[in-house]
């Protein structure tokens, strides 16, 4: 079941303008992050938010209608984090340059490590992007960062390719990341999961490579 007021914010919430108040709701939408990732967004309640947060359940909904209407807004702190942790790799030419497969295993490990903090808010978005929009709006925008930086990763290299459909080569790249990623994150593994990434580096080369 989803949540009944999820896109709908209350327009009569006031917005801080002051340093204080603009202080107090970040820390209220930072708390709510931690708590999604750690819980999930149905096993967290607003009083645990608050507490968390350090200020009374009053001072929490002077800022927000609801559960809901902070979940709208923690969506835009989740893709923000998710995005960092793909530019810390993404950004790092002089190892793409000089270390190929190790840049690729890189990116691999940081989206794990990203997907493995926020695991439960992961599996109640994949849910939610069914029914609202919003929530399927951020989980696209996520893919298509990730898209971009395997795109950006092939025409780097792309005189050692054999490939002459790079934009295809990186898509399909980008789903063999993707799944081994949600099997590692999400799935029941009897296998290493560094037997699982050294496989899926060794099809990347394997088969691009010349």
């Amino acid at each position: 079941m989803m949540p009944k007021n999820l896109a709908k914010p209350n327009k009569s919430i006031r917005k801080p303008k002051q340093l204080r108040s603009i202080g107090m709701k970040d820390k209220i939408l930072s708390s709510a992050l931690q708590l999604f990732c750690e819980k999930g967004y149905y096993n967290t309640t607003t009083n645990e938010i608050a507490q968390r947060a350090e200020v009374s359940i009053g001072s929490l909904y002077s800022y927000f209608k609801d559960k809901d209407t902070i979940f709208l807004e923690v969506l835009d702190r989740y893709h923000d984090k998710f995005a960092l942790a793909k530019n810390e790799v993404t950004s790092n030419l002089d190892l793409l340059k000089t270390d190929n497969k190790a840049w690729l295993r890189a990116l691999i490990e940081n989206l794990i490590k990203v997907h493995e903090e926020s695991k439960e808010l992961n599996r109640e978005l994949n849910v939610l992007s069914y029914y609202n929009p919003k929530v399927a709006e951020v989980l696209e925008e996520q893919k298509r960062h990730t898209l971009q930086a395997t795109i950006g990763y092939f025409i780097q290299l792309k005189n050692d390719l054999k490939s002459e459909d790079i934009e295809a080569a990186a898509i399909a790249t980008f789903d063999l990341i993707s799944a081994t990623v949600d099997r590692i994150v999400f799935g029941k593994n009897e296998m290493n999961r560094e037997r699982l990434i050294n496989a899926t580096i060794d099809i990347v080369y394997k088969y691009f490579a010349t």
